[in-house]
């Protein structure tokens, strides 16, 4: 028996795919072209997407909210925050987004401050007079956008007021929220999980959780001179500076010591697993499972 899923070329001309034929000529090639981007992002009929911003910290940020069939004001789902790898936007994360909207859940892919269609980091960029009397004040200045900052906690932040996002969108259940993320985004991802009572499942795929064997406080501070160096520096020097502040940020980001505040009713996938994941699983007190399915499991856990 045919596929009705599966395109072919008909010898009349026709061309038919996933329920869609068009006739030879323009018309034709624009139907084949939606076809395939639906197939790419892994979409199925019946699901929509649209562009949606939030807010992190008053800057305007980029997300793709991923649609169920058949959703609506009315209904009640569950939904997903998917969280890119480091220095990767939400293009990236597009299909997987996809996938679980098909199991009947919202998804919203996003892009952190400063990186792909969301809004820069502004800092003044000459001297402005204040005057504190003044709760507000208007002032024309030159200023500085910078972007591709990369700052663990800041990308968390940016993690957590897309829930906060979702939540307030018509149809989600604000009670059924769970967190996706890759690489460095699993490691956000558990601690998110860790400090934000929300989140009720999680998925890790191939998580970095740094902090399993770095003491609590060090007796001396290795990065002293670079903390120093970006203090004292003016203002056009410190934007020069990402690679610095990325340094000092790190250093201080230890996803693994999050790990034991997951609450026992929370449920942790780890897709793609590695010894960062296993040594986390370990310290778990909730469901979890070192191989699966992102979409089956939330499917699972906030259903």
């Amino acid at each position: 028996m045919n596929d009705p899923t599966k395109s072919r070329v008909r010898p009349s001309g026709e061309w038919q795919g996933a329920g869609v034929r068009a006739r030879s000529g323009p018309a034709r090639w624009h139907s084949r072209l939606c076809v395939v981007a639906l197939v790419f992002c892994g979409q199925v009929f019946g699901q929509s997407a649209k562009d949606v911003r939030f807010y992190s910290e008053n800057v305007q940020c980029y997300a793709k909210l991923f649609l169920p069939a058949g959703f609506s004001t009315d209904t009640k789902a569950a939904a997903v925050v998917l969280a890119p790898g480091w220095g990767q936007t939400e293009a990236t994360v597009e299909k997987d987004a996809a996938q679980i909207a098909a199991k009947g859940m919202v998804a919203m892919a996003i892009d952190y401050r400063g990186w792909g269609r969301s809004g820069g980091y502004v800092y003044l960029a000459e001297d402005v007079r204040y005057d504190d009397r003044l709760r507000f004040s208007q002032h024309t200045a030159k200023v500085r956008i910078r972007r591709k900052r990369l700052i663990p906690d800041e990308q968390i932040d940016d993690i957590r007021n897309a829930i906060s996002y979702l939540q307030g969108e018509p149809g989600v259940d604000r009670a059924r929220i769970g967190v996706w993320g890759k690489d460095m985004a699993g490691g956000h991802a558990m601690v998110v999980a860790g400090i934000d009572p929300r989140v009720k499942a999680v998925v890790a795929v191939a998580a970095k959780i740094e902090g399993k064997d770095t003491p609590r406080q060090l007796a001396k501070d290795p990065l002293q001179a670079t903390r120093v160096k970006l203090a004292r520096a003016d203002a056009a020097a410190a934007s020069t500076m990402a690679a610095d502040e990325t340094k000092i940020a790190l250093a201080e980001y230890h996803p693994y010591w999050f790990v034991s505040q997951i609450p026992a009713t929370t449920a942790v996938l780890f897709a793609g697993g590695s010894s960062d994941s296993e040594a986390a699983a370990k310290i778990l007190k909730g469901p979890v499972q070192m191989s699966g399915e992102a979409a089956e499991w939330f499917a699972r856990y906030l259903q």
